[in-house]
């Protein structure tokens, strides 16, 4: 938001009013139908013609203070100090994922290379493109892939040999895809993402002056749906695969080291490394910073909190914190003990002084 309370969001230059939205989303709205929106920001920083969402009454206590001109409000959540007559709120029965609707049609369009091949690009002749590919400049294919229709390749990323890619997949800028690497329908592999990497293994020398490295042979697999965050690295297997589910989506800079099994619908935040042979399984939630040692499971549904530790395997449906990991109540009230012990020792030395004194 600007210091006149202008603002600052952006959903590519496309209006919207209030009505038209409430419309889209199939909301109630309480407010002007009228209002002109041209931007999407959290409320603190909303101007006059930005949306905003509030999905709690923490969040509804802040609207009064907000420039905002309009909101998303989940069904039950009252907001105080809203004015109709010049501010608008679209009642939802879920505003994060009305959220997600709206940035969905008022983003601004990602325009792909043109269709067929760049003329500054190398395809080898026995690559088989589907029905509208795009491949743009700079781009190399090696031989004996298959791509399928409506794949997009980016600037400068390279496929190697024998590479299968599903339809409807877009591999971004400078992304890198070894050898015999298979990707499903409908993937997203962002900026410098690295498939089919050799994996970290090195054992010392017999003679004792080095190291000697592993070689790897294996592949990676993704499933159908699968989401790589810029700069992430999926390690080949040392033999056989290392593999992601259908649907999980990875964060920027997010390292699987070889043969590790990523199950379906998992999310993994930013910085997280999996070491070698970890098994993760359905609908698992990592988060930032997570280090998971090898040979590690972590059961369907498992969650693991931020800059955890997990040496050890996680059950299904557990909460995990801390380093080492384990569960989150007794982390927290360990942690919560720690806090207080500075009071406890204080007061275990006035007794000992007291007793001293006697």
């Amino acid at each position: 938001m600007t210091p006149d309370g202008q603002s600052t969001g952006s959903t590519g230059g496309i209006q919207v009013t209030t009505g038209e939205l409430a419309g889209m989303l199939g909301a109630t709205l309480e407010g002007p139908e009228d209002l002109l929106l041209d931007g999407v920001e959290a409320l603190h920083a909303a101007g006059t013609s930005d949306l905003s969402f509030i999905t709690s009454e923490n969040y509804a206590d802040r609207w009064a203070e907000s420039s905002a001109g309009a909101a998303l409000v989940s069904e039950g959540v009252t907001v105080p100090g809203h004015d109709a007559s010049v501010r608008a709120l679209l009642i939802v029965p879920d505003a994060e994922l009305s959220m997600i609707d709206v940035l969905e049609r008022l983003a601004p369009e990602v325009v792909p290379p043109p269709p067929g091949v760049d003329e500054t690009s190398s395809v080898h002749p026995s690559v088989e493109l589907g029905a509208g590919a795009c491949i743009g400049p700079h781009v190399s294919i090696g031989a004996n892939c298959v791509l399928g229709d409506g794949v997009v390749i980016e600037g400068g990323a390279r496929i190697g040999n024998d590479v299968q890619v599903g339809e409807g997949t877009w591999i971004g800028l400078n992304a890198v895809v070894g050898d015999r690497v298979s990707i499903g329908a409908r993937c997203r592999l962002h900026s410098l993402t690295c498939l089919g990497t050799d994996g970290f293994g090195f054992r010392p020398a017999p003679d004792g002056k080095g190291l000697r490295r592993v070689p790897h042979v294996g592949t990676v697999h993704l499933g159908d749906d699968v989401e790589l965050g810029a700069g992430t690295c999926v390690d080949r297997g040392k033999f056989g695969v290392t593999s992601i589910g259908n649907g999980s989506k990875l964060d920027n800079l997010v390292q699987v080291a070889h043969n590790v099994r990523i199950g379906c619908h998992c999310v993994v935040a930013a910085q997280a490394g999996f070491a070698g042979s970890v098994t993760v399984g359905d609908w698992v939630q990592i988060g930032a910073q997570v280090g998971v040692a090898d040979h590690v499971s972590i059961g369907d549904g498992a969650r693991v909190g931020a800059k955890a530790g997990v040496m050890r395997d996680v059950p299904a449906g557990t909460s995990v914190l801390g380093t080492p990991a384990d569960e989150s109540r007794k982390i927290l009230r360990q942690v919560s003990c720690l806090r207080k012990l500075p009071q406890f020792m204080a007061a275990q030395g006035s007794q000992e002084r007291r007793g001293d004194d006697a």
